[in-house]
């Protein structure tokens, strides 16, 4: 498990290396300030409701509760969400069938080193099962590339393992070889592959008790939204430990795989579950059982507890359709659109939804600079421009995204791929203008490893 290096989120969060730029060029031309948010945008494009309104419409709580409280109002129910869960009464939740179907979907993981000579050392952690093929024997699975990449106090950087084994719950006895098929530790994501196992392929004689995950919405959770960690701490075996979200997002700063002393920024969801060496790469499930984070880090700060942390699973499947897509051209690694800006949160504010009785923040995302020679800066993108929202136009459809939150932007960028057209709605001095971006070159893209 990762030591996270505890500091308040940063105000400016530049798209830099990984996440997309360089040095940055000047633009002097922006000469009043812009006033406007996300939703002032929505309001443009004709949305007639409230601030709260627009924020809420996409919210999805992922609990048994709220699924049942939409219903409810399908049937003609005109109370707010609060409303029906007074309703409802006092009698708690049940959510274990919803985390026993869930545990079908995360194993634990064991990296075994064995050196020419010495003793062999062995790194647990946990994964998720993220695509699965019973017919084949043939499986997916997400987890940490802390986990399967090994430094060694006796023999230094060992590197990505060759030994890796998962287990299933409820077979703990029976190791399934998997090998690593790409990741990139800038991102603290591994994924393994499963190819032909006898134990995986379904038959009359042999019930395979496995399943891919059910992927959440994590920009859809909320403060205080019950969720459980579910791995294998301090490799002893699975284990489901529950509490709440304390925070939806932060970026927080944790070590590198390799132990380098440049640590890496990550957006992440904080809990107060349990979270203990080996949880790495597990699952952070909702009360509905749908995976919204990979947990990844828990602060071992002095005086700090009940702080543990999951890679949001918005940004981690975007990171594992990236390997997937790209895995001709970039052999396992990340390749990601390089737009060539540095963002900045400028302001934020709260608005409470009493419809679903959720708290947003709505932040205000803003070109701090502009990369000459860039795709950004050949679209027209300028210093000061607010970033309102983008269409994605792709091969495959469109995708749609507002930019409430500043971790959405790495979110979309890792969804681009060559060919592809981004359509960003800007506000500009009080003014909204479509900037057109088209990833044509293979400049556009960087290699994250």
């Amino acid at each position: 498990m990762k030591k996270k290096k505890f500091a308040l989120a940063a105000v400016i969060i530049a798209l830099t290396g990984a996440i997309a730029v360089g040095s940055a060029g000047c633009d002097w031309l922006v000469k009043k300030p812009d006033a406007n948010f996300p939703y002032d945008g929505a309001v443009a494009e004709g949305f007639t409701g409230t601030e709260a309104e627009w924020l809420g419409s996409g919210y999805d709580a992922g609990t048994r509760e709220y699924a049942l409280y939409k219903e409810a109002v399908q049937e003609g129910y005109r109370g707010t969400y609060l409303d029906f869960l007074k309703e409802l009464g006092t009698v708690a939740a049940d959510d274990s069938a919803a985390i026993n179907r869930a545990l079908t979907s995360v194993v634990a993981i064991e990296n075994t080193y064995r050196p020419t000579s010495g003793t062999e050392e062995t790194l647990s952690g946990s994964g998720v099962i993220v695509s699965l093929d019973t017919d084949r024997g043939d499986a997916l699975v997400v987890t940490n590339y802390h986990v399967v990449y090994n430094v060694s106090k006796r023999y230094g950087k060992l590197g990505i393992g060759k030994n890796i084994d998962v287990y299933l719950y409820g077979g703990t006895t029976r190791p399934i070889p998997a090998k690593f098929y790409g990741g990139a530790m800038e991102y603290d994501l591994a994924l393994l592959k499963i190819t032909g196992s006898e134990y995986l392929k379904e038959t009359a004689e042999n019930r395979v008790y496995a399943t891919a995950a059910s992927i959440g919405d994590s920009d859809s959770i909320a403060v205080g939204q019950r969720v459980y960690a579910l791995g294998n701490p301090d490799g002893e075996g699975f284990s489901a430990t529950g509490g709440i979200v304390s925070v939806e997002s932060e970026y927080i700063d944790v070590a590198r795989a390799d132990s380098e002393t440049q640590s890496i920024r990550l957006p992440e969801i904080r809990t107060d579950a349990a979270v203990n060496h080996g949880n790495s790469g597990g699952g952070l499930f909702n009360a509905a059982g749908r995976l919204v984070g990979i947990v990844n880090a828990r602060s071992e700060s002095s005086g700090v507890v009940a702080f543990g942390y999951a890679i949001p699973s918005n940004f981690a499947m975007s990171v594992v359709q990236n390997i997937l897509d790209n895995y001709d051209r970039a052999e396992g690694a990340v390749r990601l659109a390089r737009l060539g800006v540095v963002t900045k949160v400028e302001d934020d504010k709260g608005v409470y939804d009493e419809t679903s009785g959720k708290f947003f923040i709505e932040e205000k995302i803003v070109l701090d600079s502009v990369e000459i020679g860039t795709a950004a800066y050949s679209a027209g993108l300028k210093k000061g421009d607010t970033l309102i929202s983008a269409a994605l136009n792709s091969a495959s459809g469109t995708t749609q995204m507002n930019f409430t939150r500043l971790q959405q932007v790495a979110d979309l960028l890792m969804k681009v791929r060559l060919g592809d057209t981004l359509v960003l709605k800007v506000s500009r001095e009080g003014k909204f203008t479509d900037v057109t971006v088209r990833f044509t070159e293979s400049k556009y893209f960087a290699t994250v490893v």
